[in-house]
């Protein structure tokens, strides 16, 4: 009996520590998102795509809004981004150029909601994610947020 009480707390044990929450889980997902956003590798921003952004995400068209403002004024430029994976792996590529060599400013997660600020230099980007309820919570929503400084 003592043995299968013994059994029955180290099954305890090793399940409580290999179950994560979900702010754990999406926190390591926002953070291996910076760590990949500044390797100069196209496959590897592809693996970190294909393993962590949801099937919808992935195919779902997006839409880049640029906003510059100077003394004469302010322009805004809309681009249509398609809904496939080399498009995904191109915003990473915007993104690399932005932000290779940023520091982690600070990570919120929030439930399904998660807010990343990156820092480098003049430049601030807020990373807002979302994430799917149900477990292996992959990126389902991303919207990013860049200021110059004023610049």
């Amino acid at each position: 009996m003592k043995k299968l009480i013994v059994l029955i707390v180290l099954n305890a044990l090793f399940f409580a520590a290999n179950s994560q929450t979900m702010d754990q889980i999406t926190e390591k997902r926002a953070r291996e998102m910076h760590r990949v956003l500044s390797l100069n590798d196209k496959e590897q921003w592809k693996k970190f795509i294909q393993e962590n952004y949801s099937k919808t995400l992935i195919e779902k068209p997006m839409r880049s809004k640029k906003t510059t403002s100077d003394a004469e004024g302010s322009a805004t430029e809309t681009k249509e981004i398609k809904g496939t994976l080399e498009e995904k792996v191109n915003i990473f590529q915007r993104l690399h150029d932005d932000f290779a060599g940023s520091k982690i400013a600070s990570v919120k997660p929030m439930g399904e909601n998660l807010e990343m600020i990156l820092n480098i230099g003049e430049l601030t980007g807020t990373f807002k994610l979302k994430f799917n309820k149900e477990k292996p919570h992959l990126i389902e929503g991303l919207g990013i947020e860049v200021d110059s400084g004023g610049k």
